[in-house]
């Protein structure tokens, strides 16, 4: 008698999935049963906050409630919970709300100690509690932040340390902020150089004492973070023109925060910059220089910028090219790109028509574009006019 073991594999298939299916319902039934016991913390929390704003409003007592915080609020499934209550009154109470966090804001300090002492994620939460809510701070941001600095000793991550700055930067510390980007730089931690500066820029301080700060220690900051100094200088300050020049002409400097430099000129004009930023297209070391220098010669147009621009509509590389023509469309007459449109160079010719039928679609698309671009009407208005005649002669033909 023989065995035939198809009829075994496919019985071990149907049980595994029947197994498989078993844990998936459980696994959806305990995470239901979790978000039920979230919303139900959430519904107590804000009958407790309500009733606790209407006794502040009668002057009452805080101390009973401020234990009921330390007591509780040490759990993080609890400081969500409070933390989801506390955005109802916020919106529907601000005025009690700001009495609320004045009144408590002690016990919300103490919380931080005592989260300090937690592991990462814990403190992550706790960060993220007073970035949502920093009233908290009160008028004692400077020790808030202290204890917020100690969230990042230790074994804190790369998400701890983002939480902890975000958390720095909405209650406006700015010793505090900078402490934490040594911190960060220190243990060559990543952050994206777009989400640092956006975080810098949520600053709710003084910015420019900010900005003159992380600056002075600007030597002691990797290419990322130095390159979102920069970004967050950019967006509130046009004082630091003379001051950036000698770092762009560094070439020993990082390609982020040189990159950076170069989109600062790009929004604020100065004209020194210039020869330096023809000196990227014309001796090119990396193409990101090379693209930013020529999106920036933009604001400076004269005689060298067009031939700068037009000898790069030869680069071998596509994007130099893309960049170079874009810029000139913005700068030159329809009278001289139609000479770039019949010119000899199937580089130049090729990147500049591809440039104006980009626009005219853009056009038709109702896109707000700056416009010397009509001109594709005239380069191919003869064109459009012989295939016509053309049309018209045939059908005289056939007649």
């Amino acid at each position: 008698m023989s065995f035939d073991f198809r009829i075994y594999i496919i019985v071990g298939i149907f049980i595994i999935v029947c197994i498989s299916l078993m844990v998936f319902n459980f696994v959806i039934m305990y995470y239901g049963r979790r978000n039920a016991m979230l919303e139900s913390k959430i519904r107590k929390w804000t009958v407790v906050l309500y009733e606790q704003t209407t006794a502040v409003s009668n002057n009452k007592s805080v101390s009973k409630h401020q234990r009921l915080l330390l007591q509780k609020l040490s759990n993080a499934e609890n400081l969500v919970a409070h933390a989801c209550a506390l955005r109802y009154i916020k919106s529907d109470f601000p005025k009690d709300y700001s009495d609320y966090m004045r009144n408590n804001y002690a016990a919300f300090h103490k919380l931080a100690v005592i989260y300090s002492r937690k592991d990462t994620i814990e403190r992550t939460c706790y960060a993220n509690f007073i970035y949502n809510f920093p009233q908290i701070a009160y008028s004692a941001h400077g020790k808030l932040a202290d204890i917020l600095i100690s969230f990042m000793e230790d074994d804190a991550d790369v998400y701890c340390c983002a939480n902890v700055l975000r958390a720095l930067c909405k209650i406006g510390s700015i010793q505090g902020v900078v402490v934490s980007l040594q911190i960060i730089n220190h243990k060559a931690l990543f952050m994206h150089n777009q989400i640092l500066t956006n975080t810098l820029s949520d600053f709710t301080g003084d910015k420019h004492m900010l900005g003159e700060l992380l600056w002075k220690y600007g030597q002691q900051w990797n290419d990322n973070i130095f390159a979102s100094v920069i970004q967050f200088i950019t967006g509130f300050s046009n004082n630091y023109r003379e001051t950036f020049l000698p770092v762009l002409q560094k070439t020993s400097g990082g390609t982020k925060a040189r990159t950076a430099i170069i989109l600062y000129y790009e929004k604020y004009m100065y004209e020194p910059v210039q020869p330096i930023l023809i000196e990227f297209i014309a001796n090119p070391t990396d193409i990101r220089l090379t693209i930013e220098a020529i999106n920036a010669l933009a604001l400076y147009p004269a005689s060298d910028t067009i031939s700068t621009l037009k000898y790069a509509l030869y680069s071998p590389k596509w994007q130099i090219r893309y960049a170079a023509s874009s810029t000139l469309i913005k700068l030159l007459d329809t009278t001289d790109l139609l000479a770039l449109l019949q010119g000899e160079s199937n580089y130049a010719r090729e990147i500049v028509d591809y440039m104006l039928e980009l626009e005219a679609l853009l056009l038709l698309q109702n896109v707000k574009r700056p416009l010397p671009l009509l001109l594709q009407g005239e380069q191919k208005k003869q064109e459009k006019e012989q295939e016509e005649q053309e049309e018209m002669d045939g059908e005289k033909v056939t007649v």
